[in-house]
C-alpha cells in the first residue's frame, strides 16, 4: 500500500471506533432505533470524504467537504421544517431551529433520569458529536498525519465510563481500540519528515478519470442517496435493534443510577396519577435490592414466577385479606420500567396486560417492548393487613427457624465495611427491645431522630460507605435506608432494599406522583407475614411514618450519649455515592456476547466502503413527525420558546400562560389551544388516551403558531411605527 493510498482506509477505520465508542454511553441511554440513523450519517460521512480524498490533494479539503455532507445529512434527519416536514434546504429559522434543539437536548439531560430514553433531539445532539469527533480526528490523524495523537480524542466517547464509574462492553472497547492501532499501524509508511510533507505525500490524487468519478459519486452520495436514505421515504419501515440489556436497557429507578437527580433536577416532573377510594397510599413499590458490596447495590436475581393472578404477597395470605380492599387505579405516563409499582401490602392486579409475579423479589414482572410506558391498571389492596399484634406475633417463628425462608443473602455483610462497629451501634440503639418489631422500630426512630440530617448534596469518597454515613450523619434516603439494612443484617434480620414511589400529592379527584418522590426504603423480614417496610428517611422527605410503625410517646434508644464509632481505624473510608453506589474507578470490562456489536460495526464498515449503496433504498411514505399529542406538544413548545412559559407548568397553565402572554389568538387559535391541552391530558392520564388523529393535532399546533407568529409581527408592526 503506498504512502497516501492508506487514507482510503483509514478514515473508515476511524468511523468504526468512533461508531464503537457510542458504547460509552452504556447505562446513560438506552440503545435502539436511534442507531441507525447515526451509523447511517457517519457511514455517508466517510464515504464522502474517501471520495474527495481520491479526487484532490489537498489533506484536509476531504474533511472539509465531509462535514458539509454531515451538516446537510443533520440537518435532513434531525431539524423539521415549520410544517414538521423535512428541512432540504437551510432557511431564515434555521438556526432558530437548531437552537431549540440543542437546549431541549441540554434540557432533557439535565433532568431525566439514567438510562434515559433518547428523544429526537437528544439523538441529534449525539450524532452531531459522533459526527464532530469522526471530523476531528480524520484532520488530525488522516489529514495531518497525528495518527497516534488522535487516541486521545478517540477517548472521549468512553469518559462518561471512566468518570461516572460504569461497566462498558468488552467487544466494542476492543473494537475501538483495534481500530485506532490499525490506523497508527497504517501511518506508519508515511511517518518520515514533518507533518506538511506527510499530509502532502498522503494525499496524492487518483488518475483523472478515477477523480471524476468519484466527484461525481460524492455528489450523489452527499446531496442526493445520503439524504433519501436517513429522511425520506421508507424510513420508517426500518429494522428495529434490539440491544442486550447491558447495553442501557435496565430500569429507570434501578440505584445503578442517581436518585438524588429525580429528587432535585426531574422533582416537578409527573410520573404517574392513581385514584384511590382509601386515600393517598404509602409507596408504590417496584424494585427490590439484597447485594451490597460495601459502595454499590445489585438488582435481585429473579426468581420463579407465577402468572400474575390472585393474591400477589410472598407469604400465604387467606382470601379474607381481600374482602373488603381499597382499590387503587394507576395510570402511568412515560416512565419506562420492566416492573409494575404496587402497593406494599397483600394485593390483586388487573392490568389488561400479561405479567409475572416473583415471590421472591415481590416484584410483578412486564413483559413488552414499552414497558410500563401508557400502563393503565387497578389493584386491590389489603391496606390494613401490616399491624404492631401481627409483628409481634411473629416472633414464635422466628425462635424456630421462620428465618430459613428467605436466600442467605439478606444476611449477608460485605466484608469491607466495619462490621463489628456497625454491630455495636445497632446493638447499642436497641438495647432492651423484647422482639424484632421492636429492634426495628428503634433503629428507625435513631436513625429518623434530630441527629442525622436529609440531604441531596453529599459527595462520595472510599470504600465504607455505610460507616461514613453513620459518622457524617447526612444523606437521602439510599443513605438512611442502606444503614438501617446493614444495622438490622448485623442483628441477624433479614434485610433488603426497596425502590419505588411514595405516594404523591392530592389533586383534585386523584394524586399526582412526581419525580421528586422516587424513594428507596428498608424491608425487613416477618416470618409467616413477609417483608415489611421501615422507614428511616425524615419525614421532611418522606412525611409520616408507617402507621404500624409509628412510635410511642416514650420510645427507648438505648444509651444515646456514648456512640460506639461505626468505623474502625483499619478500616477504608468511604460515604454512600449521591448517585447509585457504583462499580470501581475504571471501566470494568465484561465478557458478553457481541454479535449485537458485531453487526454494528460491519454495518458501518460496509456504509462506509459501499458510498451509499441503496440498501435503506425503498420508496415508501414517511411516518409523521407528530404522530401522538406529546409530540405535538413538544413542537409547540419548541415553536413558542418563551412564549409558552416555563416547562415545569402543566398543559393548563402553560395554556393559561400562552393566552396571558398578550397573544390576540382569536376564537379558532383559542379552541385549538384548548383541544390540544385536553389531547395530551388525556394522552397522559386518560385509560383510553386519546382519540386525537395526527392530521387534528397538526392542524391545532399550526394554527396556534400561526396566530401567535401574527401577534408578534404586528407587535413589530407597532413598534416601528
Amino acid at each position: 500500500m503506498s504512502a497516501g493510498r492508506w487514507r482510503l482506509l483509514a478514515t473508515p477505520l476511524v468511523a468504526i471506533a468512533v461508531g464503537l465508542g457510542l458504547a460509552g454511553l452504556s447505562g446513560l441511554v438506552e440503545f435502539g432505533a436511534w442507531l441507525v440513523p447515526v451509523a447511517a450519517i457517519l457511514g455517508a460521512t466517510v464515504a464522502v470524504i474517501v471520495l474527495t480524498r481520491l479526487a484532490t490533494s489537498r489533506p484536509f479539503l476531504p474533511t472539509a467537504t465531509g462535514a458539509l455532507a454531515a451538516a446537510w445529512l443533520l440537518l435532513v434527519a434531525y431539524v423539521p421544517a415549520e410544517d414538521g416536514g423535512i428541512r432540504w434546504l437551510p432557511g431564515p429559522g434555521t438556526l432558530d431551529a437548531i437552537g431549540a434543539i440543542a437546549a431541549e437536548a441540554v434540557s432533557y439531560a439535565e433532568r431525566t433520569v439514567a438510562p434515559a430514553v433518547v428523544t429526537p433531539e437528544l439523538a441529534c445532539a449525539i450524532a452531531a458529536a459522533a459526527v464532530a469527533l469522526l471530523l476531528l480526528v480524520d484532520a488530525l490523524a488522516v489529514g495531518a498525519g497525528f495518527a497516534a495523537s488522535s487516541g486521545f480524542l478517540l477517548l472521549v466517547p468512553w469518559l462518561p465510563a471512566l468518570t461516572l464509574e460504569r461497566r462498558v462492553p468488552t467487544l466494542a472497547l476492543a473494537g475501538a481500540l483495534a481500530a485506532w492501532l490499525a490506523v497508527v499501524t497504517l501511518s506508519r509508511r508515511a511517518d518520515h519528515g514533518s507533518w506538511r510533507a506527510r499530509a502532502r505525500e498522503g494525499a496524492a490524487p487518483a488518475p483523472a478519470g478515477v477523480a471524476a468519478l468519484a466527484i461525481a459519486a460524492t455528489l450523489v452520495v452527499g446531496l442526493a442517496a445520503a439524504p433519501l436514505v436517513i429522511g425520506g421515504p421508507g424510513w420508517g419501515d426500518m429494522p428495529r435493534l434490539t440491544l442486550p440489556a447491558s447495553l442501557g436497557g435496565s430500569s429507570r429507578l434501578d440505584l445503578e443510577i442517581d436518585l438524588r437527580d429525580s429528587l432535585t433536577a426531574r422533582s416537578s416532573e409527573p410520573v404517574l396519577t392513581y385514584t384511590s377510594s382509601t386515600g393517598r397510599v404509602d409507596v408504590l413499590r417496584a424494585y427490590s435490592f439484597g447485594t451490597f458490596d460495601g459502595t454499590r447495590w445489585d438488582r435481585d436475581p429473579e426468581g420463579e414466577t407465577l402468572a400474575a393472578n390472585g393474591i400477589l404477597w410472598p407469604e400465604d395470605v387467606s382470601d379474607a385479606s381481600l374482602t373488603d380492599p381499597g382499590t387503587v387505579s394507576v395510570s402511568i405516563g412515560s416512565l419506562a420500567e420492566t416492573r409494575i409499582p404496587v402497593p406494599a401490602a397483600p394485593r390483586s392486579l388487573v392490568a389488561g396486560v400479561e405479567s409475572r409475579y416473583d415471590p421472591s423479589t415481590d416484584e410483578v414482572v412486564l413483559d413488552r417492548a414499552e414497558g410500563t410506558r401508557g400502563l393503565s391498571y387497578t389493584v386491590r389492596q389489603a391496606a390494613g393487613y401490616t399491624t404492631e399484634d401481627r409483628l409481634r406475633g411473629a416472633d414464635g417463628l422466628i425462635a424456630s427457624g421462620g428465618d430459613g425462608a428467605v436466600p442467605a443473602r439478606y444476611l449477608e455483610l460485605n466484608e469491607r465495611m466495619d462490621i463489628a462497629g456497625i454491630r455495636a451501634l445497632a446493638e447499642a440503639q436497641t438495647d432492651g427491645a423484647a422482639d424484632r418489631y421492636e429492634a426495628a422500630r428503634m433503629l428507625q426512630e435513631y436513625l429518623r431522630g434530630p441527629r442525622f440530617t436529609y440531604d441531596t448534596e453529599v459527595a462520595p469518597s472510599g470504600d465504607d460507605a455505610v460507616s461514613t454515613f453513620l459518622e457524617e450523619r447526612r444523606g437521602y434516603c439510599v443513605q438512611f435506608a442502606t444503614a438501617m439494612v446493614m444495622m438490622a443484617r448485623t442483628l441477624d434480620i433479614p434485610a433488603r432494599m426497596a425502590v419505588g414511589f411514595l405516594g404523591g400529592v392530592e389533586d383534585g379527584e386523584r394524586f399526582v406522583v412526581r419525580g421528586r418522590d422516587a424513594h428507596a426504603w428498608p424491608e425487613l423480614y416477618f416470618p409467616g407475614h413477609g417483608w415489611v417496610r421501615f422507614e428511616p428517611t425524615p419525614a421532611q422527605q418522606t412525611g409520616p411514618r408507617p402507621v404500624y410503625a409509628a412510635p410511642d410517646e416514650v420510645t427507648p434508644q438505648g444509651p444515646s450519649i456514648v456512640e460506639p464509632n461505626p468505623r474502625s481505624t483499619t478500616a477504608p473510608e468511604q460515604q454512600l455515592p449521591t448517585s447509585a453506589p457504583e462499580p470501581t474507578a475504571t471501566p470494568v470490562v465484561e465478557s458478553e456476547p457481541g454479535t449485537q456489536w458485531a453487526a454494528i460495526a460491519g454495518a458501518v464498515l460496509l456504509l462506509s466502503l459501499g458510498a451509499g449503496a441503496g440498501v435503506w433504498w425503498r420508496l415508501r411514505s414517511r411516518p409523521p413527525v407528530i404522530g401522538d399529542p406529546e409530540a405535538a406538544w413538544r413542537a409547540l413548545r419548541r415553536t413558542l420558546g418563551d412564549r409558552a412559559g416555563d416547562e415545569s407548568l402543566t398543559p393548563a397553565e402553560a395554556e393559561r400562560w400562552i393566552v396571558a402572554e398578550g397573544h390576540e389568538l382569536g376564537v379558532e387559535a383559542r379552541d385549538a389551544l384548548a383541544s390540544l391541552r385536553v389531547a395530551l391530558e388525556d394522552h397522559r392520564y386518560s385509560p383510553r388516551g386519546s382519540a386525537a388523529s395526527a392530521d387534528e393535532l397538526r392542524e391545532q399546533v399550526a394554527a396556534v403558531t400561526a396566530a401567535v407568529t401574527e401577534t408578534d409581527r404586528r407587535a413589530r408592526e407597532r413598534s416601528r411605527a
